[in-house]
């Protein structure tokens, strides 16, 4: 059963959507309004009609609406990114993550979705306007205890050590290499967007300097389908460019095997056979 400080989805329509706490107050659409304390009580699934007749349906929040339903301050990382990230990266439950650059926090959303319950994110920004509103997002649903946020510029190095992924969503990204490498454990990855091809290539050749292989990189394209009868056809606007997806694997320098002891051969008299 919903109840109040529940996250729900009101679903009509493609356009008519929303995603909302339940607290109170009144919804109002072009189809009419209801008031939200309706909900209370109701089942996921169920439908709940406006005053003047026009069902909506009460659906569960999925991680896709909650990313897209963010409220903006910066450009945000898009699903079809996101998805790409978490897949190639070394995210599970319990994780320890580094993300430096908290933007509006769409990428601290699903971050902080598949490392919880024993898990952590920690999401650097030097903005504060940017990081309290990332904060006010994350927590709205329901996801801040898995996520501390840091107000401060990384130069050097990140407070935490041996995290299982770190995610640089900065200008420079090649500045911050060197401090995601003291923070990874072995093996494990770094993530970063490029929007042009200048900052992607200057960053995959400073990751071949700096200890990193398994470089990939990459775009994600993604194209809806309208189903009509008779009519089927890809929509015509989609989110194509949002920049240039780059993954890397943090490795050890390779062992320069030391001077050898010299051997010393000892002598040894011969055996005699003595009556």
């Amino acid at each position: 059963m919903i109840q109040e400080g529940d996250l729900v989805f009101l679903y009509k329509d493609e356009r008519r959507n929303y995603l909302l706490k339940i607290q109170g107050g009144q919804l109002h659409t072009d189809l009419g309004y209801f008031d939200l304390k309706r909900l209370i009580g109701k089942e996921f699934g169920q439908a709940i009609e406006t005053n003047l007749g026009h069902a909506f349906y009460v659906l569960k929040p999925y991680l896709y609406e909650m990313v897209m339903k963010i409220k903006r301050k910066t450009q945000i990382l898009y699903p079809k990114d996101i998805g790409t990230i978490i897949t190639r990266a070394n995210i599970f439950p319990g994780a320890r993550v580094i993300e430096c650059g908290s933007g509006s926090g769409s990428l601290t959303t699903a971050l902080a979705n598949f490392v919880r319950p024993g898990g952590k994110v920690y999401s650097y920004d030097r903005n504060q306007e940017f990081s309290d509103n990332a904060k006010k997002n994350v927590e709205r649903y329901g996801l801040g205890e898995w996520v501390e946020f840091k107000l401060r510029e990384v130069i050097e190095e990140f407070d935490e050590k041996e995290v299982d992924f770190v995610m640089i969503d900065i200008g420079s990204q090649w500045d911050l290499i060197d401090a995601a490498y003291k923070s990874l454990k072995g093996g494990c990855r770094l993530a970063s967007i490029c929007p042009t091809f200048e900052q992607l290539t200057r960053f995959v050749f400073t990751l071949e300097e700096k200890g990193f292989t398994n470089i990939e990189s990459m775009e994600v394209l993604l194209r809806k389908i309208l189903v009509r009868k008779g009519k089927t056809r890809p929509e015509q606007q989609m989110p194509s460019h949002t920049g240039w997806l780059v993954f890397a694997s943090k490795i050890f320098p390779k062992q320069t095997p030391g001077p050898q002891e010299p051997t010393i051969a000892i002598e040894e008299p011969p055996v005699t056979n003595e009556e």
